[in-house]
């Protein structure tokens, strides 16, 4: 990814810089990177279903299907870093999609095990969310498994208002992007320097 220029970077909480990019047709090798990075509990947390021995067609094409997402449907974004032996790797992802009604997106975010409780889903929220509100997405909308803490925490640290519907096994949200209850975290291990997407 050194041959783009990142569109935001920030620092996780144990000073790592992440510089996040515009996922391209191209980069569906590294989505699929990162899906070999989460274990099943996390795919469990992240699709709503075991994803163990899963048939490498289907995540070829679900990796193609995010990387040509059109624009005018949503936008997807990939995070890298410098890891110990392996140099700008990808460690998370983030996109929105439009639902079909009026100015309202569905929201996905996917850290990798080995990268997580850093801060950085909180960081991909948050650039994700500004960038929804740049193209006139009003409301994200998703569902995650109600046992899944680390939601429930993003949801909490979120300066956007958000409301839940607790059904069993999983929970619906919806954020609130047309305010802000409280101004973002700023501090140096929890800065985004953002550059607007072309």
């Amino acid at each position: 990814m050194k041959h783009r220029k990142s569109e935001a970077t920030f620092e996780t909480s144990e000073g790592l810089l992440v510089e996040v990019y515009r996922v391209q047709p191209e980069d569906a090798s590294y989505l699929i990177d990162l899906f070999e990075h989460l274990s099943t509990n996390s795919r469990y947390m992240r699709f709503n279903q075991y994803l163990e021995g899963v048939d490498l067609v289907a995540v070829q094409r679900e990796a193609d299907q995010i990387a040509l997402l059109d624009p005018a449907m949503g936008l997807s974004f990939l995070a890298f870093a410098d890891l110990p032996g392996q140099p700008d790797a990808p460690i998370a992802a983030a996109r929105y999609v439009r639902t079909g009604e009026p100015r309202q997106a569905e929201a996905s975010i996917s850290v990798r095990d080995d990268m997580q409780h850093q801060g950085i889903g909180a960081q991909m929220l948050l650039y994700l969310a500004a960038e929804a509100r740049r193209d006139s997405v009003g409301t994200l909308v998703g569902t995650f498994q109600t046992s899944n803490r680390r939601i429930w925490a993003l949801l909490a640290e979120s300066p956007y208002p958000s409301t839940t519907v607790i059904d069993g096994f999983q929970t619906a949200v919806s954020i609130d992007l047309q305010s802000i209850r409280h101004a973002p975290e700023t501090t140096s291990s929890a800065h985004l320097d953002i550059q607007p997407v072309r």
